[in-house]
């Protein structure tokens, strides 16, 4: 696969509503450029430390093992559904209940994409690994970008979350956990 190539294949996938992309667009509130950075930097870093690991060492593994790759799908779904169940919850009076970084990594770590990318994008790169890496850096910023502008235009500038788009967003997360699960178990 060329370098062009990868990068569409790499975006279309990145782009596609998932459970880091949820959270980024309710992280959304309250959002300076500092904090913009911050969460952009989360799910970047989050990404590389599973893309590649798992491009480099783990693919035999996996392949060979497809009981690890089940697991690791139960363990996100488990992660996803506390998300949706904290957020469900309001904030106390006076607090936000916003999302952070850490959600944000743990959540990304966990994301099925970065195994799939990983696996199957990454090692069929004719440019190489290197290259390869720069590509997807430059796509998860873009596409992270993406849905922090797109949770800034549905949240807008309030300090928590709107109820509406707290249970909303709670619904996706719970959507996103149950296909997670299912896929997980019926592999």
């Amino acid at each position: 696969m060329n370098l062009p190539t990868f990068v569409i294949a790499v975006f279309s996938l990145l782009i596609l509503p998932g459970p880091t992309n949820a959270v980024l667009a309710l992280a959304s509130t309250v959002l300076t450029v500092r904090r913009f950075l911050s969460l952009i930097a989360a799910v970047v870093l989050a990404y590389l430390a599973i893309a590649v690991p798992v491009s480099s060492i783990a693919a035999p593994l996996l392949n060979g093992h497809p009981g690890i790759a089940s697991t690791v799908k139960l363990i996100s779904a488990i992660w996803v559904l506390c998300l949706a169940l904290k957020l469900w919850v309001p904030a106390p009076a006076g607090g936000q209940n916003r999302l952070g970084g850490v959600q944000l990594f743990i959540t990304t770590l966990l994301n099925p994409k970065a195994i799939i990318i990983g696996l199957t994008l990454v090692p069929a790169v004719e440019a190489g690994i290197p290259a390869a890496m720069v590509a997807f850096v430059c796509c998860v910023a873009v596409t992270s970008a993406i849905w922090l502008g797109l949770g800034r235009l549905l949240v807008g500038r309030y300090v928590q979350v709107p109820p509406l788009a707290r249970h909303c967003g709670c619904a996706v997360l719970v959507a996103f956990s149950v296909t997670l699960a299912i896929d997980a178990l019926w592999a």
